[in-house]
């Protein structure tokens, strides 16, 4: 019965303290609003963006597509995961003209180890561990 009482209440405690801890979340800052906004984007949208990607420990950019892209937006549909999880949270609810700043925790982009890279583009192809 002890046995039973401590393997209970060792449960409750472990899924206490995994509900302390909150996941991380993408923290949406709005830059720039267009006056009218007549549609806010939703899943299955394809989105053309420009976007520039910064490190937050040393604030190094590893991707731009006006750098690295031969200053093209790029397309992606919105919530099919052809982009990083961050951006399917982050850009949904848009308007067209928006500008929006992410900040998106390793969870919901190449994780805590990060990765290494490769953003290929019509001019080439660009290596980066982040």
């Amino acid at each position: 019965m002890a046995a039973l009482r401590a393997a209970l209440l060792g449960a409750v405690l472990g899924c206490a303290a995994a509900a302390l801890i909150p996941a991380a979340d993408v923290k949406v800052e709005v830059l720039q609003k267009p006056f009218l906004c007549h549609r806010r984007t939703k899943w299955g949208d394809m989105m053309l963006v420009h976007y520039e990607g910064f490190l937050e420990s040393d604030g190094s950019m590893f991707h731009s597509t006006r750098k690295h892209n031969n200053g093209q937006p790029m397309w992606f549909t919105l919530g099919i995961r052809e982009a990083i999880k961050g951006w399917d949270k982050g850009l949904k609810d848009m308007c067209v003209g928006e500008k929006r700043k992410l900040t998106i925790p390793p969870s919901l982009a190449y994780g805590k180890e990060g990765k290494e890279i490769s953003i290929k583009w019509l001019g080439g192809e660009h290596r980066k561990k982040i």
